[in-house]
Parts: structure tokens; sequence; C-alpha cells
């Protein structure tokens, strides 16, 4: 697909780190399967990864947990 912020450049498949933060609560996730453009850089998440990504980031939230570093893996 065509990077739709910069338009320069059709996206390849690869990882991104994604990061959270909720009032005091931050996380960050690394290794999350993405389309990025190798033009700016911007990631793009699936419908079902970015689904599991939130279950996972909200789980974490419920535990008690206020800063996290993960592996998406």
């Amino acid at each position: 697909m065509i990077c739709v912020v910069c338009r320069e450049s059709h996206t390849v498949s690869g990882f991104s780190s994604i990061s959270f933060a909720r009032d005091e609560f931050r996380a960050v996730v690394h290794q999350v399967p993405a389309q990025v453009c190798p033009a700016c850089g911007e990631s793009f998440l699936d419908e079902a990864t970015t689904i599991d990504l939130l279950k996972r980031v909200e789980q974490i939230l419920e535990e008690g947990v206020l800063d996290v570093v993960h592996d998406y893996a």
C-alpha cells in the first residue's frame, strides 16, 4: 500500500515499537508486526494485530503495572 502519511513510497513488512500512555501508566511494546514506510518511517498495523495489542496492554494496565517495556512476541 502507498503510505497515507507521506505518499512517497509503498510500505513494506517489518516491525515497529508502539507507545501507550494513560495518566501515570506508560507502556512500550517492541517488535509489533506492521507495514512500515521506508520513506517516512510511519507504521501501520492490521486490524487483528491492533485488537490483540490493545487487549494485551489493557491487561497489563489492569494488573496495576505503571511502567512496562514488553516484546509483542
